[in-house]
């Protein structure tokens, strides 16, 4: 009898990805007292990614069917591959989050926690959703929860207030962009269907183009794309771990998962892929360049760590741009690789409540594991070998170089050697200067929580010694660009 449930269960994986975050974030608002609340949401996320991982693993090797639920949707290889690395980070930033409740207050940390799986949902959603007008609606989901996920915790810092405010905003733009694009694209390919765009025929060319560059240019807004991004900083800057997971984590890379998924279907077609992989190589070499050059720049270590996750970003653009399926799987490997640096980052972050670099000086002292993870992420930046970095990056200038793209190689070059640079500061600065504040963590059973998140971060590092699973996983992901088995 389990085992017949097990099956039905599997077989209805995607519905349950988008429901189960969505009853968490139900059970939030009545679960009482702010850390049992945590507890739950922790349980209802890691059943989540359990689900997710296991989902993934049948869709990629076709061994799983997905049965019918009157619902549109859709399952391709780079939605159940997106889908499971975000369920996975979903839930490691929900465990990790409890060392930093207080942060929030106790009165708010519940709808946070609540806003945080309603990113979740929003995000898988849009990834498993079955036409472009549901990809829209989970789109604006996600997007409006990491506003309101920004400002209740903008209660202890008011200019938190601003971000939120410019995400609004901003995202406002990014949804009347995407809502004309998939209009325009509709009318031109006669169909919004994920499962029929793959066979569509094109008959208005130019409109169609027209279409889809505005519905990437939409998803770049939401990712905070360079010249895009003006949002992320302001929103980032100086928050608090909620904000910096739930938003700097989960919405970045919820929104480039989405953008690969959509740049996969609309540039099967060959009479607009062209123009498509002009848009994006243009988005994402002038985002590696901002990036990197402002990270270099930044003070305060939330900026900086935002200012190199638009770098990065703009290395999975560059992969997307190149439109094969090496390009495509070297953007899911850059996606990983962005998950784990950020994980690590803002997890170190947290730990101590470290805002500016000068709060850096000496923290390999006063916090061994988060400083650990710190530099963990910072090498995954540089691109350093053995690292998940270096692996997405190496993707990269393979898949350009075999299409003679040598300028996108010399744009990797340029993030590695800024990243070399900002990277570089934080590690000296954590191991060679001596403490001069105290340690302003959470103390006792509390700062375990981090652990998850910290661990995980640094764990992400061993793809880079063995990335054969992962590589395999990304490849076959690749290859079911439109719902085909590789």
């Amino acid at each position: 009898m389990s085992a017949a449930y097990i099956d039905l269960a599997r077989a209805h994986a995607p519905l349950l990805l988008i429901v189960m975050p969505l009853i968490g974030a139900a059970l939030m608002l009545v679960s009482g007292p702010a850390r049992l609340s945590w507890f739950v949401a922790g349980l209802v996320a890691s059943a989540g990614a359990f689900v997710a991982v296991d989902f993934a693993l049948g869709a990629l090797t076709g061994a799983q069917p997905v049965a019918a639920v009157g619902v549109m949707l859709h399952v391709d290889g780079i939605g159940a591959f997106a889908a499971a690395l975000l369920a996975v980070v979903a839930a490691l930033t929900i465990w990790g989050a409890g060392a930093t409740l207080k942060d929030s207050g106790g009165a708010a940390a519940p709808l946070a926690l609540a806003l945080m799986l309603c990113v979740t949902a929003g995000w898988i959603g849009a990834l498993l959703a079955g036409d472009l007008g549901s990809i829209i609606a989970a789109v604006e989901t996600a997007w409006l929860a990491g506003v309101g996920l920004v400002a209740v915790n903008a209660s202890r810092d008011r200019a938190a207030l601003n971000g939120a405010l410019r995400m609004l905003s901003l995202g406002g733009v990014g949804f009347a962009l995407m809502l004309l694009g998939a209009a325009l694209f509709a009318r031109a390919a006669g169909t919004s269907s994920m499962e029929s765009l793959a066979l569509a025929r094109i008959e208005a060319p130019g409109l169609a183009s027209a279409g889809a560059a505005l519905m990437i240019l939409g998803l770049a807004v939401k990712a905070g794309v360079a010249p895009l991004h003006a949002w992320g900083v302001a929103a980032l800057g100086r928050s608090t771990s909620m904000v910096t997971f739930g938003v700097g984590a989960l919405g970045m890379l919820g929104a480039l998962a989405v953008m690969s998924r959509v740049a996969g279907y609309v540039m099967a077609a060959p009479e607009i892929g062209e123009g498509i992989q002009a848009a994006l190589a243009a988005l994402g070499g002038v985002s590696v360049v901002v990036g990197s050059v402002q990270a270099v720049g930044a003070r305060n270590l939330l900026r900086l760590t935002a200012y190199a996750g638009v770098s990065q970003a703009g290395c999975v653009l560059l992969s997307l741009a190149l439109g094969s399926p090496a390009g495509f799987a070297a953007a899911l490997v850059q996606l990983v690789a962005f998950a784990a640096a950020a994980l690590a980052l803002y997890g170190g972050a947290s730990a101590g409540r470290v805002q500016t670099l000068a709060m850096l000086d000496g923290y390999a002292q006063r916090a061994p594991l988060a400083s650990t993870a710190i530099t963990a992420g910072a090498l995954s930046l540089m691109g350093a070998p053995l690292t998940i970095g270096f692996l997405g990056r190496w993707r990269l200038v393979e898949a350009g170089v075999g299409a003679g793209w040598w300028w996108a190689a010399g744009l990797v070059i340029i993030a590695s050697l800024a990243g070399v640079f900002y990277g570089g500061r934080l590690i000296e600065r954590m191991y060679f200067r001596r403490a001069n504040t105290a340690y302003a963590g959470e103390g006792g059973v509390w700062r375990v929580a981090l652990g998850p998140v910290l661990v995980a971060a640094i764990a992400t590092i061993a793809w880079g010694l063995a990335p054969g699973g992962l590589l395999r996983a990304a490849t076959s992901a690749s290859l079911m660009l439109g719902g085909l088995s590789p």
